[in-house]
């Protein structure tokens, strides 16, 4: 991960720190799924306190990107929120300090939908656009339907 987000434990023994700020929009490594583009950078506010042994970490983690929507096959702009993001860390297991980094990450990666659907083909008046003539396949045309085979079996 070529950005990080770290955390000074002794820096907490002062009281609650305030963390906010971005990361570039390549600190989710997802350069290599086709389906999203344009990524802005990952924003952060976050709040971390001592609570005996542990810090508490809660806060708002977002980004806008563009994603493809599985209907039409169009990309739309989305923005991706983790408004309640909240995470402990127990200081006995993290020695001096903190990396925040992959929880951040996998804050905004999980909320990324598997099947992303534009607002646009939401709506009740969508439809698919029509294919032109020439590349519709009629199967019929040629006295064969893909079920004519399956038609000729004698169960």
């Amino acid at each position: 991960m070529s950005s990080s987000l770290q955390l000074s434990i002794e820096s907490l023994e002062k009281g609650p720190i305030q963390l906010s700020g971005e990361l570039p929009g390549s600190f989710l490594e997802l350069e290599d799924d086709v389906t999203i583009r344009n990524i802005s950078p990952v924003e952060y506010q976050l709040q971390a306190e001592l609570k005996g042994s542990e810090v508490l970490v809660t806060g708002e983690v977002r980004v806008q990107m563009e994603l493809e929507c599985v209907r039409s096959g169009a990309f739309f702009s989305t923005i991706i929120e983790e408004s309640a993001f909240l995470r402990d860390y127990s200081t006995e297991d993290s020695g001096e300090s903190l990396n925040l980094s992959e929880d951040v990450r996998e804050a905004v990666v999980i909320l990324i939908p598997a099947y992303p659907v534009s607002p646009e083909a939401q709506s009740e008046d969508f439809e698919l656009p029509k294919l032109p003539e020439k590349l519709r396949d009629k199967p019929e045309a040629h006295g064969k339907t893909p079920w004519s085979d399956l038609d000729q079996l004698n169960l």
